[in-house]
C-alpha cells in the first residue's frame, strides 16, 4: 500500500498505535513481547492490517531510545528480500513487507518527546549523559518551548550542566534550548548563571557561542560598544564560527550602519561559499540577499519565519489613511481621556473579544499582550478601521517584540509607530487639542504615550537628528511633562549632546528633587554652562546622596554587575551601570571626567 491509498482515518489511527508502541518500550517489554502485544490488537484490526501494524511497529521500535539500553537506538535484524517476510504471511519479504515499509511516512520521527510522556519526571535527568543523541533531547526541548512547555524544557535540559565538563561542542544545541527555555519563562538570572558559566569554562566553541548570545543580548540593550567587545571576544575564542557572520551583520544593522553591513555581508558571503560545506548553504544565500537587499532581507527572513508577519505587514500597507476616531474634551491646558467614537468602540469590543483583553489592560504592562498573532489577524482583516485604534497598535507592537526577533521586525515594528504617531497628530488637530497635555493619569490616553514612548526607544538605537530631538520635546515638554515614562533623561543628553545647554539646564531644573540620572545630568550642565561654582555643589549634592554613579563612571572597562530578580534598585549597581553606558561619551565629550574625579577624590578625603 502507498501513502496515496492512505484513507482519511490513519493519521490518528497511526497516532494510537505510536502512543501504544512507545509506552511499551517505557515499560521495558521486550521485543517478541512488544510484537505479540501488538498482534493481539491488531490481527484482526479493520483500518490497520496486521502487516501494516508490524511494519510500524518495527520503525517504531528501531528509532526510539530505548531505558534499557541506556537510551541507546536498539537494532533489528535485517531481514533478507528473500527471506521469509517477518509478518508471517508465508512470502518472500520483498513481495510482502518491504514496498510498505519504505513508503510508509515514518522518515526520521523523534520518539523522544512521547517517550518523555510515559517517564516520570524524575526519571528524566537519565538522558544526560547516556547513550541517547544530544540533537534528539534538544530536538525535544525545542518542542516543548515552542509548545508553551519551557518549565518541562529546563527539567528535561538542566541535568546536562551540572559539571565544568558539560560545557562543549557536542552540547550546543542543547545549551541554546536551555537559554531559549529561560527567556520564555523570564528568569534572567538563571539565563545570566549560565552564559556565564560557559564563558568561564566552556571549550572554545561552546565559549564562543555563549558569547555571541551574550553580545546579541548587549546589543539590544542599547550597549553597542559591549556588543563589539564580546564579538571580538568570541572571534578569537572560535575564529571559523560560521555564526560570527550572521552576529556582525546583525550588529551592524542594529546600529543602523546598513551600508557596512551589506558589504560585510558580501565578505562573509565569499568566505563561507570557499568552504563548501553543503550545510551553510542556508547562511550563504542570506548573507548574499543581505549583501543584495540589505534591511529588506532581513526582514523577509522574519516573513519567512514567522508568516502571520508577513500577513501583518501586508495589512498595514492596505490600511486605510489615517483618521481621528476619538473624541477629546480640551480645557485650558489639558485634552481630557481619549475616547473612541461609537463606531470604534463597537469595533474595539469586538476586537478584545478574540485579542483577550479589554482597551484599557494594555496600561498595566507597559504594552500589555501581544498573545497569538494567528488569533487576532482575522479580525483585523475584517476590520481595517481598528488600524486607527491607539488600542489596536499597542497589541500589535507588543506582538512584534514578544517574538523577540530584534533587528530583522524593526522596520516593521517603526511602520506601526510611525502610524500611531501621525494618528496622534491627527487625533489632537481633529479636536483642536494641539499644545495641551495629554494627561497620564486617563487611563484612555496610556496606549498613544506609551506608543509614542516606543517610536523614540528606536529613535536610541541609532545616531541623534532634528527629529529625534523633536519627538523627545513633544512627549517630556507638552504631552506628558509629569513623565511617567522617563524620557526626562534622554531629552537632557540629547539638549547637552546637540549644544543647547540652556535648554538643558532649564529642564533639569524642572525635576529638583530627582533621582540620580537628573541630579548628575544637573551637575553636568551647570558645567558645560560654565557655572563652576554652581556645577560644584549640585555635584557633590549628587555625590553625597547617590555616590555610585560616579564610582561606576570613574571604572576602566568594569563589567556588568549581577542583575536583581526585582526590578533596578534606586541607588543601585545597576542603576548606577546604566547610567555609565548612557552618559559616560557625554561627560567625555565635555572634558568632564577629570572634574569628576577631582571632585571625589576631594570629598574622599574630607570623609
Amino acid at each position: 500500500m502507498h501513502t496515496d491509498d492512505l484513507p482519511p482515518e490513519f493519521p490518528q489511527t497511526l497516532d494510537t498505535l505510536w502512543s501504544r508502541c512507545v509506552g511499551m518500550i517505557a515499560r521495558g517489554v521486550e521485543y517478541p513481547h512488544y510484537i505479540n502485544a501488538l498482534k493481539v490488537v491488531y490481527a484482526r484490526d479493520d483500518l490497520f492490517s496486521w502487516p501494516m501494524a508490524l511494519a510500524v511497529a518495527r520503525s517504531v521500535w528501531r528509532q526510539t531510545p530505548q531505558p534499557a539500553l541506556r537510551y541507546g537506538l536498539p537494532t533489528l535484524p535485517v531481514t533478507e528480500r528473500n527471506a521469509a517476510c517477518p509478518c508471517g504471511s508465508g512470502q518472500k519479504y520483498k513481495k510482502c513487507c518491504l514496498a510498505l515499509e519504505h513508503d510508509l511516512p515514518m522518515g526520521q520521527v523523534n520518539f523522544l518527546p512521547e517517550l518523555l510522556e510515559y517517564l516520570p519526571r524524575r526519571r528524566w535527568s537519565e538522558l544526560a549523559g547516556s547513550r541517547i543523541a544530544p540533537d534528539m533531547v534538544a530536538h525535544a526541548a525545542m518542542e516543548m518551548n515552542a509548545g508553551d512547555q519551557a518549565r518541562e524544557a529546563c527539567a528535561l535540559l538542566e541535568p546536562w550542566f551540572v559539571a565544568d565538563a558539560d560545557f562543549h561542542a557536542g552540547r550546543e544545541a542543547l545549551f541554546d534550548a536551555l537559554l531559549d527555555a529561560y527567556g520564555k519563562l523570564w528568569r534572567p538570572r538563571k539565563k545570566a548563571q549560565l552564559l556565564a558559566r560557559a564563558i568561564e569554562v566552556g571549550d572554545r566553541r561552546l565559549r564562543s557561542a555563549a558569547l555571541q548570545r551574550q553580545a546579541s543580548i548587549t546589543s539590544d540593550n542599547g550597549d553597542h560598544a559591549g556588543a563589539w567587545r564580546l564579538f571580538a571576544e568570541a572571534q578569537r575564542s572560535d575564529p571559523q564560527s560560521p555564526s560570527l557572520s550572521h552576529l556582525e551583520v546583525t550588529l551592524l544593522m542594529s546600529e543602523g550602519r546598513h551600508a557596512e553591513a551589506r558589504e560585510r555581508a558580501r565578505f562573509w558571503a565569499h568566505r563561507l561559499a570557499a568552504m563548501r560545506d553543503p550545510e551553510l548553504a542556508d547562511l550563504v544565500g542570506f548573507m548574499r540577499e543581505i549583501a543584495t537587499h540589505g534591511e529588506q532581507a532581513m526582514q523577509q527572513m522574519a516573513f519567512g519565519n514567522q508568516p502571520e508577519l508577513g500577513e501583518l505587514a501586508a495589512l498595514l500597507q492596505e490600511a486605510p489613511p489615517v483618521a481621528s476616531a476619538y473624541t477629546l474634551e480640551p480645557s485650558d491646558e489639558e485634552t481630557g481621556p481619549l475616547e473612541p467614537t461609537r463606531a470604534m468602540a463597537k469595533a474595539l469590543h469586538a476586537w478584545q473579544q478574540v485579542a483577550g483583553s479589554d482597551s484599557h489592560s494594555l496600561v498595566f504592562d507597559e504594552g500589555g499582550s501581544g498573545s497569538d498573532i494567528a488569533q487576532w489577524l482575522p479580525e483585523l482583516r475584517r476590520q481595517p478601521q481598528l488600524w486607527n485604534a491607539f488600542e489596536v497598535l499597542d497589541t500589535i507592537v507588543a506582538a512584534i517584540g514578544e517574538l523577540g526577533m530584534g533587528v530583522f521586525t524593526e522596520n516593521l515594528e517603526r511602520s506601526v509607530l510611525d502610524r500611531a504617531e501621525r494618528l496622534l497628530r491627527e487625533v489632537l488637530c481633529a479636536n483642536h487639542a494641539e499644545g495641551k497635555r495629554l494627561e497620564w493619569g486617563w487611563l484612555q490616553n496610556r496606549p498613544a504615550l506609551h506608543l509614542l514612548g516606543e517610536r523614540i526607544a528606536i529613535d536610541a538605537r541609532q545616531s541623534l537628528d532634528e527629529a529625534q530631538v523633536a519627538r523627545l520635546e513633544w512627549l517630556v515638554c507638552e504631552l506628558n511633562p509629569g513623565d511617567n515614562q522617563g524620557f526626562r533623561h534622554a531629552l537632557v543628553r540629547a539638549y547637552l549632546q546637540t549644544g543647547r545647554v540652556a535648554d538643558a539646564l532649564a529642564l533639569t531644573e524642572r525635576y529638583p528633587d530627582d533621582f540620580a540620572a537628573m541630579q548628575y545630568n544637573h551637575a553636568l550642565a551647570l558645567f558645560a554652562a560654565g557655572q563652576g561654582g554652581a556645577a560644584l555643589v549640585a555635584l557633590r549634592d549628587a555625590v553625597a546622596a547617590y555616590p555610585k554613579p560616579a564610582a561606576w563612571l570613574l571604572k576602566a572597562n568594569p563589567k556588568r554587575p549581577r542583575q536583581g530578580g526585582w526590578g533596578i534598585a534606586v541607588g543601585g549597581d545597576e542603576e548606577a551601570w546604566i547610567y555609565r553606558q548612557e552618559t559616560l561619551a557625554l561627560w567625555q565629550q565635555l572634558d568632564a571626567m577629570a572634574w569628576l574625579r577631582q571632585v571625589v577624590r576631594s570629598l574622599g578625603k574630607k570623609r
